[in-house]
Order: structure tokens, then C-alpha cells, then sequence
């Protein structure tokens, strides 16, 4: 298993850091057992947030995709799940989600579908990928330290090639009302 990701870190995909501090400080924390396989684990986590917003579609000619940028605060790896819902069914049953295991003080772009590179990267995007979504978010966490945003990307064309707006969502805490704001 620690080969293939090692692997998986130099295969130099396009979401899979470059610099070479980078891929040592993922190394070291693979080899010290810090970063895993999460297909391999049973993860223990928590809802934190709610983003009150989200919408993913490719049908029609705007397009839109949710991204949610988590950040690791703890002084270990986070491993984190995004959920995605569509606005009229609970909280049992997500669209799509998807896990990364964040190493301390890395950011990491969960995309409810893939989008050009120069737009942003989406380093952890759900399998099948939301296309006719719309709805709300969860962001659950092992670890408590996690600061989050979320946006959404308004495009135009059949490769998102032309950037038309982008807007905030709400982030709220889980299970608690807004202040207003």
C-alpha cells in the first residue's frame, strides 16, 4: 500500500502537488504511517459545517460546480469527507462525497465536479461526479481544526472554458442557525 502511493504522488497528475518539499513532506508522513490508503480505514467523523449552497450542473448553457477549500489546522492529519445533497431529500443519502486525508497546514479543493486548471484545482472531486445537482453541503471532520470556505463557479461552454461568475456560499456549524450574517 505504501508503494502505491508513493506512486500515486509522483505520477505527476495534475492534482497531485509538484514541489519537491512538497512530495518529501507527504513521503515522510506516509512512511511514519501518518497518511494512508482511506479505503483501508474505518474513519471516525464528525459533521462540522454546513454550506448552505450548492450547485453542480452541465446541462443547458450556464454550467456551475461547488468548491469547498478545507485547511488543516491540526497538527496531524485531518482526514475530512464533503457530502453533497440535493435540496429535498435528508441528510441520509448524499448525491456524492468525497475523503481526503489533509496533511497539517495543507489546503485541499473539494469540487462537486472537475474544472479547467485555470479556473482551480480540484484535488478531491466525488465518483460519479454531480452534473444535475442542487442543494446544500456537510463537511465532516476526524479532527475539530479545520478552517473552511466555499464558492460557486459559474461557467459558460461544453470544457468551462469561459469563467462568467463566481459566488460565496454560506458556511455555517452544523446542527446551528446563522447570526444573522
Amino acid at each position: 500500500m505504501e508503494n502505491n502511493i508513493k506512486a500515486i504522488l509522483r505520477s505527476k497528475q495534475p492534482h497531485i502537488p509538484t514541489g519537491s518539499k512538497e512530495l518529501k513532506h507527504l513521503e515522510r508522513l506516509i512512511e511514519i504511517g501518518e497518511l494512508d490508503d482511506l479505503q483501508a480505514v474505518s474513519i471516525p467523523i464528525t459533521p462540522r459545517y454546513l454550506i448552505t449552497y450548492m450547485n453542480s450542473q452541465t446541462r443547458g448553457r450556464i454550467r456551475s460546480a461547488t468548491v469547498v477549500s478545507v485547511t488543516n489546522q491540526a497538527n496531524r492529519p485531518n482526514r475530512v469527507t464533503v457530502a453533497y445533497f440535493k435540496g429535498f431529500v435528508n441528510n441520509s443519502a448524499p448525491a456524492g462525497s468525497t475523503t481526503f486525508s489533509i496533511p497539517p497546514d495543507f489546503t485541499v479543493d473539494f469540487c462537486t465536479r472537475g474544472l479547467p486548471g485555470e479556473i482551480t484545482t480540484c484535488n478531491s472531486v466525488p465518483n460519479p461526479e454531480l452534473v444535475f445537482d442542487e442543494g446544500r453541503a456537510i463537511v465532516s471532520s476526524e479532527r475539530p481544526e479545520i478552517g473552511v470556505s466555499a464558492r460557486v463557479y459559474y461557467t459558460e461552454g461544453d470544457k468551462d472554458e469561459q469563467l462568467l461568475a463566481i459566488t460565496d456560499s454560506k458556511v455555517v456549524n452544523f446542527n446551528q442557525a446563522n447570526v444573522g450574517d
